[in-house]
Parts: structure tokens; sequence; C-alpha cells
């Protein structure tokens, strides 16, 4: 009888190991990227009103590499501020954030592996928030309404 194996062919362990791992990845893209440290200060207490964009992108970090949120992000643009939250199977160390337009120093169009992405730049996080084409362009006219300043598409 082999004892790593049930009758399905798949060891005992694999289960067990695929959780462990995907909670490790989680946990993982959430420290490199920045949102385990936007979330020790914006972490939402409740949903906002505003524009809902469901199943869409944004990357988040410096550099070359940022993390990479693709298709699995909620966002909702809003007088209050920014809101994000990512689909419930990837929300270990990503609880729902709710970034206040006074906390964002600046939003403008920036390259990004040849494509424009709108940049949010948060005071006090080295990083950068890149948001696709729409979606962006909500964030961006929003922060100009905001009073904050003006930058254009």
């Amino acid at each position: 009888m082999n004892p790593t194996a049930h009758g399905s062919g798949i060891p005992e362990w694999f289960f067990p190991a695929f959780v462990l791992g995907w909670v490790g990845v989680c946990a993982l893209l959430s420290m490199m990227g920045g949102w385990h440290q936007l979330a020790s200060r914006f972490r939402a207490a409740s949903s906002i009103d505003g524009e809902k964009f469901r199943f869409t992108s944004m990357s988040l970090g410096s550099g070359l590499f940022p993390v990479n949120y693709g298709n699995c992000l909620f966002v909702t643009v809003g007088h209050l501020g920014l809101a994000l939250s990512v689909l419930f199977m990837f929300r270990i160390l990503h609880p729902p954030l709710l970034i206040p337009w006074s906390a964002i120093e600046a939003v403008r169009p920036e390259k990004f592996w040849f494509m424009t992405r709108i940049a949010v730049y948060v005071r006090g996080l080295n990083k950068r928030l890149l948001f696709p084409r729409r979606v962006g362009k909500k964030i961006l006219e929003t922060f100009n309404s905001q009073g904050q300043k003006k930058v254009s598409a």
C-alpha cells in the first residue's frame, strides 16, 4: 500500500501544501508590493459611495517589477477617497483600504512598459499605484475636482 497517496492518486500532503503555499505567496506579495504598509495606515472600516470598478487591475510597488493585481481588484472612486479591495481568494494580508484624497500627494499619467498608466503617489509611501486608463482617468478627474494639485491627462 502506498502511504503517500489515497485512491485518487493525489498525495495526501498536496492540499495542505497548496494552501500553505497560497497563503505564503499572498502574504509575500502584500509585503513586497506595499499593500501591507498601506493597510497599517488606511485599513477601511466600511465601504464608500462612488463610481465602482470591478475586476480591474493595478500595479503596486517601485521599480520595473511592481506587484501586479491583474483583474482581481475592486476600486471605488468617491468623494472621501480611493477604496481598494481584492478578490476574496487573494485577501490574505490584503484587507480593504480607504485612502483619503488628503493622503494622496500626486496623480499623474506616466509611461510604464510602453503604456500610459495613471500613477497615484501616497504621502509617506515610497511606492506608486499604477492604474489602467479607464479607472485611472476617473481617479485623476476626482483628485483634481477635490481641489488637489491639478494635473492634466
